[in-house]
């Protein structure tokens, strides 16, 4: 009798032990990260699916572990309310550009004065060089993912032909942000509008037109109602975009997570840069093809008096930032450095073999 008790207890042990060892060695799930990204872009324009080729990207090397839910054209969250919608959650990811939020991100807007970006990928790399360098105060509240810069070259009239400073005298033009400044500089008055409302705009008779990105030639159908466009890139500003994270789900990403999103965007930036230039490509052709439509650039002596007539617009911004508390040596260094970086990546795009607008030949206005 003793002798099954004992047989039946070490049965009972052994089966505890294995039951335990099994338990310990037994996987534990991981709980799945679910965010949200958001783009305000038109489901057409070429950014739209590379934000959700960058998500599914990030997905991908996760292996299940991120889960992203991507809603673009706008229908979580329109390009105004972007910041507040990142920094409140409502998205947990969100693509927009500064200029929509004057004055909130101050140091960056630097970045946007008309300083004569020629071609997207120029502006896109200068703007990365510049965040990396200066990590502007302005975005600490949130993780800034990535950022790219389509420059604003492209002087679109209704039915004006712009080809001398003068013809812009009386004219309304779309512009936001810095933009806006270079705008009146010019001699015309600027309008701040949504993108998504411009084609309305200019076809009604709201404005005559607008100074921005050729891509939107297309993108936008810009030259649907535009019929001059004069390429400008003399006094080409960029808009500032900007892939941005809740700073708190951010903090909240495991390290081996975060190193996939920070691989991913850092991939994804070259790709943004590169699709700047083959958007205002497109857009350009995009209007030539339209019967009657002519896209020019400025001759050389009228492209120095646009150049001439934008620099109060650099000063004032200076004295704002002086007002603000910064000193202007210091605002003076971030206006030389981004003007080193113009001329560095010009020649980096060259060198490289890289497309750009200049590629297409213009005839002078």
């Amino acid at each position: 009798m003793k002798k099954i008790l004992f047989i039946s207890l070490m049965v009972i042990i052994i089966s505890a032990l294995f039951l335990g060892s099994c338990t310990e060695a037994a996987p534990t799930t991981q709980e799945v990260i679910k965010l949200t990204s958001s783009n305000y872009l038109p489901i057409a324009h070429l950014f739209t699916p590379l934000q959700e080729a960058w998500g599914k990207e990030i997905m991908a090397r996760s292996n299940g572990r991120v889960e992203i839910t991507y809603y673009s054209g706008g229908q979580l969250v329109k390009a105004p309310q972007t910041p507040d919608a990142i920094e409140q959650g409502i998205a947990d990811i969100a693509f927009a550009h500064i200029g929509y939020n004057r004055g909130r991100f101050p140091q960056s807007e630097v970045l946007d004065l008309p300083l004569g970006y020629p071609t997207g990928w120029v502006g896109s790399h200068v703007a990365t060089d510049f965040m990396k360098k200066y990590k502007p105060v302005e975005w600490d509240k949130f993780h800034l993912l990535l950022v790219n810069a389509g420059t604003t070259a492209g002087l679109m009239l209704h039915n004006t032909k712009v080809t001398k400073l003068e013809d812009l005298k009386g004219l309304t033009l779309r512009g936001a942000g810095e933009v806006a400044e270079a705008i009146a500089a010019l001699g015309a008055t600027p309008r701040d509008i949504p993108m998504a409302e411009m084609y309305d705009s200019v076809s009604k008779g709201v404005v005559d037109g607008t100074l921005v990105g050729i891509e939107t030639l297309k993108a936008f159908k810009m030259a649907d109602v535009c019929k001059y466009t004069t390429f400008a890139w003399q006094v080409g500003n960029v808009y500032t975009f900007y892939l941005a994270m809740n700073k708190a789900k951010w903090d909240a990403l495991p390290g081996d997570i975060k190193k996939i999103f920070n691989e991913v965007s850092e991939e994804y930036a070259e790709k943004y840069a590169e699709t700047w230039n083959k958007i205002d490509i497109d857009g350009i052709n995009y209007s030539l093809s339209i019967q009657g439509n002519e896209v020019f650039t400025l001759s050389e002596a009228e492209g120095k008096r646009f150049k001439d007539a934008v620099q109060p617009v650099l000063s004032k911004y200076a004295d704002a930032m002086v007002a603000k508390g910064y000193k202007k040596s210091d605002v003076q260094g971030w206006i030389d450095y981004i003007k080193s970086r113009i001329e560095y990546w010009q020649k980096q795009e060259k060198d490289r073999g890289i497309k750009g607008p200049f590629d297409v030949k213009l005839p002078q206005g």
